[in-house]
């Protein structure tokens, strides 16, 4: 991983982590609540194109920086209100056991954790990790994500299949990814 520096007025220097990446398939910017900024470039992408990308990325960098130092300014802005774990933890696993009988999704494991950067996540073994802070979320939203996790299970990537079945289960599962990111609710902001 290495670094650039952007001058972007206003803000001045900001730092950007570079990081070369065998998965990803596409140039990417990611903006993390604590401001963190990351550029992800596919292995086979060349870097001149990457920072080209970055370059062309500075007013939607500036824009969603900003918001994010005004929010941590604002009195209660970027503490929000405890949540109590072992509840929204009994909540969640029953919502998902719920969910996983309701449409014949089964999983290994169900995780509740206080993440940063994730909604949730299923891994290859079929192990269901979910963000406490679901809990906040209004409950269409929460059983988007879920579901997501859920379906997971049966497809293991984000190919045109796993968004038709979004759709049956749900109606509109990129309409609601869309709103989860909108709504300001989506830990990352990201673009690419």
């Amino acid at each position: 991983m290495s670094t650039t520096v952007l001058q972007i007025d206003g803000l001045g220097p900001v730092e950007v982590a570079v990081a070369r990446s065998s998965r990803a398939k596409r140039v990417s910017v990611t903006i993390k609540p604590d401001q963190t900024v990351s550029l992800t470039v596919p292995r086979r992408r060349a870097l001149a194109e990457a920072h080209e990308f970055l370059q062309s990325k500075i007013p939607w960098i500036a824009k969603h920086l900003q918001r994010l130092r005004r929010s941590a300014q604002a009195p209660g802005g970027a503490q929000p209100a405890q949540i109590d774990k072992a509840k929204a933890e009994t909540f969640l696993k029953a919502r998902l056991q719920q969910l996983a009988a309701r449409h014949n999704f089964g999983c290994a494991k169900v995780t509740i954790r206080n993440q940063k950067t994730k909604w949730g996540s299923c891994s290859a073994k079929n192990n269901i990790s979910l963000n406490v802070n679901l809990a906040r979320l209004p409950a269409d939203l929460r059983d988007y994500v879920i579901l997501h996790e859920l379906l997971h299970t049966r497809i293991k990537n984000h190919s045109q299949k796993f968004w038709r079945e979004m759709d049956r289960l749900l109606g509109d599962g990129k309409g609601k990814q869309k709103r989860l990111k909108e709504c300001g609710l989506h830990p990352i902001i990201d673009c690419g």
